[in-house]
């Protein structure tokens, strides 16, 4: 059920879908990327939970998917309700401060005092609920205020796997804070001492602002995109796609953190606790669904499996395939149609270097 009444003015949420996930290899690939997989064995992709995630707030008109060029008829495979109009193309991969700059131009054709709601494709995110309850706030908030507004997630482990965000002081807005540094991956020791201090949040990815305040920030903090991109008349027309095609390989590779979000003074973060997971990396899909230490997590029916002897194992296989395990403690076993990997937890992080090894040699990517 909607509750668009909610929202203040017109609302667009763009679902960023153009990634390939090479940490979650040997799942996702160049051709399947994970965000079309259903990682959980839910009969439903990562991405088709992130529309059903806000589906209840906008309707179909509302949300607009951006993916590389070679992903759109899987978007629109998943998504068969949305628009073809509203699924934007980029024609190669520039990181995701040109991605923000195109569908930001793109919407302030479509509506100057639009607002927009920026997701990853991939995120998992269980308090379905307060997450819809925070973003109706956030628009709020930013309806009001000249600022960009971040949504950063309590943290309750050292992760060093996430950035992290230092906030500053408080706004007039409870949970919502001006935000003092953005912080890279810390090492494990760094990451104990931001979760003893305190005022450090993981930075999710996820941003809500005014349109006219987005494309503001690139004019002052990444005028060579803005440049580059910026063309009065041309979105919402005809040569909007042919302009981006010409245009938009050119801009920089550059992520929005870097652009805009660690020069802007106009920075805030809602503080959250919504059960996230960017699902960057096995273990963090692992640490998500775990219930307590020592668990087995699998994607297909309990019935498929038989595990004795064994701790701490992430299981991904195909739901039709039964599986005999015995005496394997703090590993990783994907299995896939051409491949199976089995692989130690703790060293997840070096996935992404064997499949830079093996994936071209296998024609695996």
């Amino acid at each position: 059920m909607k509750d668009t009444g909610n929202l203040k003015g017109k609302t667009y949420f763009v679902i960023m879908a153009g990634g390939v996930g090479t940490r979650f290899w040997p799942a996702s690939r160049e051709t399947l990327p994970k965000q079309f997989l259903d990682v959980l064995g839910v009969g439903r992709s990562l991405i088709q939970m992130t529309y059903d995630r806000i589906r209840p707030l906008v309707d179909p008109e509302r949300i607009i998917v951006l993916t590389h060029e070679n992903y759109r008829d899987k978007v629109m495979d998943h998504l068969p309700e949305l628009p073809v109009g509203n699924i934007l193309v980029e024609p190669s991969r520039q990181n995701t401060a040109p991605c923000v700059a195109y569908v930001s131009f793109h919407l302030e054709a479509r509506d100057p005092d639009a607002k927009i709601v920026i997701l990853p494709a991939d995120h998992l995110i269980t308090r379905e609920i307060d997450f819809r309850d925070i973003l109706v706030r956030a628009i709020d908030y930013v309806a009001d205020h000249e600022e960009i507004l971040t949504l950063g997630m309590s943290p309750h482990r050292p992760d060093t796997g996430y950035g992290y965000i230092h906030l500053g002081q408080t706004t007039e807005v409870e949970s919502i804070f001006h935000v003092a540094s953005f912080r890279e991956k810390p090492s494990l020791e760094l990451a104990e001492q931001y979760l003893n201090e305190g005022g450090y949040v993981w930075n999710a990815g996820i941003f809500i602002s005014r349109v006219d305040t987005l494309l503001s920030a690139f004019q002052e903090h990444a005028m060579d995109i803005f440049n580059i991109l910026y063309g009065p008349g041309r979105y919402g027309e005809e040569g909007e796609k042919r302009f981006i095609q010409d245009r938009y390989p050119t801009t920089p590779s550059i992520s929005l953190d870097y652009a805009i979000m660690e020069k802007a003074r106009n920075i805030v973060c809602y503080v959250a606790d919504i059960g996230w997971s960017d699902v960057g990396t096995w273990r963090s899909l692992y640490d998500l669904r775990r219930e307590g230490e020592g668990d087995v997590v699998t994607n297909g029916p309990q019935e498929h499996y038989e595990i004795s002897d064994s701790h701490t194992l992430m299981i991904h296989s195909p739901t039709n395939k039964k599986v005999l395990i015995r005496g394997l403690e703090r590993m990783l076993i994907v299995d896939q149609e051409d491949i199976l990997m089995i692989w130690p937890l703790e060293a997840e992080q070096n996935i992404k270097e064997a499949r830079n090894k093996l994936g071209r040699k296998w024609n695996l990517e």
